[in-house]
């Protein structure tokens, strides 16, 4: 009769021991949070061409593009359209109106200005784009080195500080 009492009082004292257990472990269902769940749009090898009624306005190609929360980010980007016959970086995000340019920036103008650079602004708000680091600008056999160009897109002025420049003429000796 003590046996069988030995037993149910073990089964007793363990089930108490998993209850009181159970009672100190709390257990959150929480949502993970993760930064894939932030995206709203994610795509591969990307075009994106703006259009008029006529004709095709600009075309921006991407390696990868990725938006979140109503900002964009670019990786190996080609811009071809009115403001630039065409943009190449690396990297790049948008801000607003604002759209930033990192690493290997590289502008060539209809006009045949070519401007490299690791960092610029363009600002389509105001039609402005800004090489936010050292430059080298080349037109021809002509090179242009400064920081801080601003480029103003309609006017056709480029203002820059620290300029150190080559220009040849039309005549060549």
């Amino acid at each position: 009769m003590f046996k069988y009492l030995k037993i149910e009082l073990l089964t007793i004292a363990m089930i108490l021991t998993m209850l009181s257990i159970s009672y100190l472990v709390k257990i959150k269902n929480e949502k993970i949070k993760d930064s894939s769940s932030l995206k709203e749009i994610e795509v591969f090898n990307s075009i994106t061409l703006e259009v008029n009624a006529t004709s095709i306005k600009s075309t921006l190609y991407s390696d990868y593009t990725v938006r979140e929360q109503s900002e964009l980010s670019l990786t190996r980007i080609r811009y071809h359209g009115n403001s630039a016959k065409e943009l190449k970086s690396k990297y790049g995000h948008t801000k607003g109106d604002k759209f930033y340019l990192d690493e290997n920036v590289t502008l060539l103008q209809e006009s045949g200005y070519r401007y490299e650079a690791q960092h610029a602004i363009y600002d389509q708000s105001i039609d402005i784009f800004y090489l936010a680091s050292p430059f080298v600008g080349y037109i021809n056999r002509s090179v242009i080195k400064g920081v801080n160009l601003k480029y103003d897109i309609k006017e056709r002025i480029a203002t820059a500080q620290k300029i150190d420049a080559v220009f040849y003429t039309g005549r060549d000796r």
